[in-house]
């Protein structure tokens, strides 16, 4: 981030993506944005182009013309300047500057990272650890969870030998909140706590037989509390590539947003569900899903039927990922839905139009 103005600056933290995001969050995807000037008369991209980052507009205004050729303004500081010009890639739009332009362009995947730690609330301390409370045997506690159950018992001695066993003393931090993921944690002696910056008490105790890191592994977003020995203890971690190939690749399944018609076409009862945020959601809404952002899945999952099948989606697919092992761990059968390129948008340029 460079040459940004106050003024700028504020802008920037009034975009609808950043709403919400924490500091850290916030101040790590700063680093990434780049400051674009452009003269009136500059066209910024055409439609059919493809691109790996997104503009959003600081000051001036911008026209975006369909393929029709019907034309929608954009100006600094209105509603629709909140969001991306036409996040889509390839582009369904051409963007021409209508007025000298100052605009942010920012990577689609920093951006995807920065939301999925910002927006990963409380899932710090994994719905396994629920679903086996009690279980005095750290590895039958991990079978008995919806989660590791789905993993082939062909798998599972390679699984458990993969577990490396590490002792911590009372006060020492096991993970620290803005750090990079590399571990999935069990708890075998001892007890933790759970904190975060900016939160004057804990967030929650961590007992043998419970679990954590498993967020942070499966979105690629860094650790989003700090977690402290508060006794001595015994943990067990299994380390990044270990659980992505022998947990998460195993469990999470995916299917193409092409596929939707044939599950309905074969009476499958299927729940699209956005993770993204309230106002993503209503910018640009997944056709026929209901929208339970990620900060608020676990407070919300009651909300779901547990009869059928669960579809999690987002943009970037970091959200949708986490959110999907989530959901399963509680006991729901879930699927990613990746969006396809091409997929049609629910919300048309011509239906955006003012009167």
């Amino acid at each position: 981030m460079a040459g940004f103005s106050e003024d700028e600056l504020g802008a920037l933290g009034r975009l609808a993506p950043m709403e919400g995001l924490p500091g850290a969050a916030f101040a790590s995807l700063l680093d990434t944005v780049e400051r674009l000037t452009v003269p009136a008369g500059r066209v910024l991209f055409r439609r059919g182009e493809r691109d790996d980052s997104l503009l959003f507009l600081l000051s001036g205004a911008v026209d975006l013309a369909d393929a029709q050729y019907d034309v929608k303004p954009i100006v600094a500081g209105t509603p629709e300047a909140a969001f991306p010009l036409d996040e889509a890639s390839p582009h369904r739009f051409a963007a021409v500057a209508t007025a000298p332009c100052v605009l942010a362009k920012l990577s689609r995947d920093a951006l995807d990272l920065a939301l999925t730690w910002g927006q990963a609330g409380e899932t710090v301390v994994s719905v396994l650890s629920e679903a086996r409370e009690g279980a005095g045997d750290w590895m039958a506690g991990l079978l008995a969870s919806p989660v590791f159950s789905m993993v082939a018992p062909a798998q599972l001695q390679a699984l458990f030998a993969a577990f490396e066993p590490v002792s911590y003393r009372a006060g020492e931090a096991v993970i620290r909140e803005g750090e990079t993921g590399d571990y999935f944690y069990v708890v075998q002696q001892g007890t933790c706590t759970v904190t975060r910056a900016g939160v004057p008490d804990a967030l929650a105790m961590l007992k043998a037989g419970d679990t954590f890191g498993e967020d942070a592994l499966i979105s690629g977003a860094a650790r989003n509390a700090t977690i402290t020995m508060v006794s001595d203890g015994r943990l067990r971690r299994l380390d990044k590539d270990a659980f992505r190939g022998l947990v998460e690749e195993p469990v999470l399944s995916r299917v193409q947003a092409s596929d939707l018609s044939n599950f309905r076409s074969l009476g499958l009862k299927v729940t699209i569900v956005d993770v993204r945020s309230e106002a993503e959601h209503a910018h640009d809404p997944f056709p026929q899903s209901v929208c339970i952002p990620l900060r608020t899945l676990r407070e919300r999952m009651g909300e779901l039927p547990l009869e059928g099948t669960l579809l999690t989606v987002c943009d970037g697919g970091r959200r949708s990922r986490l959110a999907a092992f989530l959901l399963i761990g509680a006991g729901y059968d879930v699927r990613v839905l990746e969006r396809n390129e091409d997929r049609p948008r629910e919300r048309r340029l011509e239906e955006s139009k003012g009167p």
